[in-house]
């Protein structure tokens, strides 16, 4: 399942700029937790800037859980070095996150591992 969600431009080039790290994994927090991510399978966080579809990452199989954080208590991980590009695509501003993502193909899972279930874990 995808999600989408907007990114301020200098929130997207840090996000970037960590494929360069020795730790290229980085978060995105939510208020609340989008239940298509519950269902088994690859996922993919597509990111809108500047009015127009970018690219996405490709979300780790875990996510956290911090109930002590009122206002976004859940927390999507991904590895930055997965970022792909897509071509530009229209997108209205939005809050939270949205399931109406743009069409690309899907990533060939042909070599990866049976996809896990996902787990939250407290903070």
């Amino acid at each position: 399942m995808d999600i989408g969600v907007c990114m301020r431009p200098e929130v997207l080039k840090h996000k970037l700029a960590a494929r360069s790290e020795p730790n290229s994994e980085q978060a995105w927090n939510l208020s609340r937790w989008p239940t298509a991510l519950s269902q088994p399978g690859p996922h993919r966080l597509f990111v809108a800037s500047r009015g127009a579809w970018r690219g996405y990452f490709v979300l780790r199989p875990d996510a956290l859980f911090t109930p002590n954080e009122c206002w976004t208590p859940f927390t999507l991980l991904f590895d930055t070095r997965s970022w792909t590009e897509i071509p530009l695509t229209p997108a209205k501003q939005f809050r939270g996150f949205t399931y109406k993502v743009p069409t690309t193909p899907a990533a060939d899972q042909s070599d990866s591992p049976a996809p896990r279930r996902r787990t939250f874990s407290s903070q």
